[in-house]
């Protein structure tokens, strides 16, 4: 895989992340929090972190939150937005950041985990933990369910290759069974507690495009080729009331430092 192209173009869609990505449920924020016993001064690094979509769910809790990013359009509006509150946003991949030893109490990553390489990846979080200080990746997946709706803008997805993080629940499942997997096979951490949240989205026609706009292979399409699919996406809206419905899970994996 071609990291800097793949982070370049995350880069060019800083603006639809900030405005079209949806955050994430509270109580997965609430869990982190509780579970890793965070307070006010706690060290937190989160890696992928944007332009701080989900930062700002943690912003007000008084972390020292050291974000990393390798788009320098992202990071600059991370900083800019939160300029006034205990938190960096700095250009890097996190494998390739010097990061200090046994020094976060908490390192979270919302969305972007899975672009780590393994298994350093593992390795070196465990090794910028405190002893006893947790894992916590979490991700937004999009559910495909055996509705007529779903068929319809599953055949638009397939049409203009526009997936994001789409899964039906079968998929999910085996999905959720290697990551866990992953986490405790990797010797560095303890069997993860994993947390599912089910939540929905209405978008407007306008707003699930932009949406779309951030995946980063819908993004590379020629602009006809978008218009053309914004086309169809605004038909299926208009025969459902005028909205895109969604259904989603918001999937956590808390895993301790392991002793």
């Amino acid at each position: 895989m071609d990291w800097k192209k793949e982070s370049e173009m995350f880069n060019q869609m800083a603006d639809y992340y900030d405005t079209y990505r949806p955050g994430y449920p509270n109580e997965i924020i609430k869990a982190i929090i509780e579970k890793a016993k965070l307070s006010a001064g706690s060290k937190v690094l989160e890696i992928g972190s944007g332009s701080g979509k989900a930062t700002a769910q943690f912003a007000d809790f008084g972390f020292d939150i050291l974000c990393l990013d390798p788009g320098a359009d992202m990071v600059q509006k991370g900083n800019e937005r939160f300029k006034n509150q205990s938190m960096e946003f700095v250009v890097s991949r996190f494998e390739d950041y010097p990061a200090p030893p046994a020094y976060f109490d908490a390192i979270i990553s919302a969305q972007a985990f899975h672009w780590v390489p393994q298994p350093v990846g593992y390795q070196k979080c465990a090794a910028t933990l405190k002893n006893g200080g947790y894992l916590a990746p979490f991700w937004n997946i999009e559910m495909i369910q055996d509705t007529e709706f779903d068929k319809e803008l599953v055949t638009i997805m397939h049409k203009y290759n526009a997936f994001t993080s789409t899964m039906s629940e079968e998929d999910y499942q085996k999905r959720t069974e290697s990551i866990a997997a992953g986490i405790a096979g990797s010797g560095f951490f303890s069997e993860p507690e994993v947390m599912h949240s089910r939540w929905e989205k209405s978008y407007t026609a306008d707003a699930y495009f932009g949406f779309m706009l951030t995946g980063n292979v819908f993004v590379q399409n020629p602009n006809e080729v978008k218009q053309a699919c914004f086309e169809e996406i605004k038909q299926l809206a208009a025969k459902h009331n005028g909205f895109i419905k969604r259904h989603y899970i918001c999937e956590l994996y808390l895993a301790q430092k392991a002793s």
